[in-house]
């Protein structure tokens, strides 16, 4: 009987120290991005890091193209995402565990258009490139924007820059992060000629580490707890 329980006890031991989480995310500065040198840096990394490292949870991280990060933690068990904005269409399909930070996103225009917008309803008389299943690809969606009338849907932020040159008479706006593209601006002179003409609102700004749904509930509580210690701690 006590070897019985001994080994059950042993197994169930073993299972939670072989769980390895499996992390995606994107690089979208200011908030994560690759150095010089390939390493993933930023402020929402710092922050993942920290919460992982306090609450003793083993885990891999692959930086993916947004489009493939959000498919794998939307298909994969074990699987969470940062940073990522949280939306109806979103809301039930993961489980959100801490915020990472703070984010907006504007309309762009090409500055030699001219193209004046007072309010989102303004958008609906043009095209606009929208990065696939990025929150303001939803956001537009759940707004009247179709992908057969309004939208034109890419897959990443480097196809923005292939578009804007190759395709510019078919395209009138584009929805990019704002801290995307001060970052971009700084080394690529096409996105100086991009000047915000409507910023997005309305909706969560904030972004969030978040979970596929199959993640044990005993790692989640371990991130939250570790996450709320770790806020205390720096208040």
């Amino acid at each position: 009987m006590k070897a019985s329980l001994f080994l059950i006890i042993f197994l169930l031991s073993t299972n939670s120290f072989a769980f390895t989480l499996n992390i995606v995310t994107e690089q979208f500065p200011t908030y994560q991005y690759l150095d010089e040198n390939g390493k993933l840096v930023g402020p929402s990394v710092d922050k993942v890091t920290a919460v992982l490292a306090h609450a003793d949870v083993p885990y891999q991280l692959n930086v993916e193209p947004w489009h493939v990060a959000y498919n794998a933690v939307t298909r994969n068990p074990e699987t969470c995402i940062f940073s990522i904005g949280r939306n109806n269409e979103r809301e039930d399909k993961f489980n959100w565990v801490f915020p990472v930070g703070r984010f907006t996103s504007s309309f762009y225009a090409l500055k030699s258009r001219h193209l004046k917008l007072s309010v989102l309803e303004d958008a609906l008389k043009y095209r606009t490139a929208v990065i696939r299943n990025n929150f303001s690809h939803q956001y537009l969606k759940e707004n009247g924007f179709t992908e057969q009338e309004q939208l034109v849907v890419i897959s990443s932020f480097s196809k923005v820059l292939e578009i804007l040159e190759t395709r510019k008479n078919q395209l009138d706006l584009v929805v990019l992060g704002d801290s995307q593209v001060q970052d971009a601006s700084k080394s690529n002179k096409l996105m100086q000629h991009l000047e915000p003409v409507l910023k997005l609102d309305h909706f969560d700004d904030q972004l969030y580490f978040a979970c596929n749904k199959s993640v044990p509930e005993y790692i989640t509580d371990k991130l939250m707890n570790s996450f709320e210690q770790l806020s205390l701690l720096n208040r």
